[in-house]
């Protein structure tokens, strides 16, 4: 059975000659022989190649084998690289998601109009789909999409003492009107 490769690891096999370039040209400039850019160059590209396209540091370990403080430490020193490539990824995802945006559209005009196909989807994938796009729709307008209210007023505790002390005055007005009863 052909063992199967995860996506990460396709996209870091194939990380451009430009990432190894890098690594090589850096390992010149930092001289120090005890960095991985000298004793692996070509798992230094692909670890940085992973950061590039956000992999988390936990996840690269275990693809790379490198350990966390290795992949900090070669983040650190590339961080120019990441930057640029980060916003080279991140235009790609943007016209990636423009594309499907589009078909989102073109797929949503087709259910309007085949009332048919419209009743096959279930109402909790249309009101995920509408809660998505509002939240990206004012994510964009620059609007808050989260609001954290901090109220002040008395606390549970506060209140339990404030119910115990009303008890304790009814139950010395009805000692008083009984009392009241009795003299009369």
């Amino acid at each position: 059975m052909a063992e199967r490769k995860s996506i990460t690891t396709k996209l870091a096999e194939e990380a451009p000659t430009e990432w190894w370039d890098e690594v090589m040209e850096r390992a010149k400039t930092i001289g120090d022989k005890r960095h991985i850019e000298h004793w692996n160059p070509r798992k230094a590209a692909k670890a940085l190649w992973m950061l590039a396209q956000g992999n988390s540091i936990l996840g690269i370990s275990k693809e790379t084998g490198l350990d966390r403080q290795t992949i900090r430490s070669l983040s650190w020193r590339h961080t120019d690289t990441l930057e640029t490539k980060r916003k080279e990824f991140s235009k790609s995802c943007a016209l990636a998601a423009e594309e499907f945006t589009d078909l989102i559209f073109a797929r949503a005009q087709q259910l309007h109009e085949n009332p048919e196909e419209l009743a096959k989807i279930s109402p909790d994938k249309l009101a995920l789909t509408v809660g998505i796009m509002l939240d990206k729709s004012t994510q964009l307008a620059g609007m808050a999409s989260t609001i954290i209210e901090h109220r002040k007023g008395t606390s549970i505790s506060d209140a339990a003492l404030i119910i115990a002390e009303a008890r304790a005055r009814i139950a010395n007005k009805v000692k008083v009107i009984t009392i009241d009863a009795e003299l009369a």
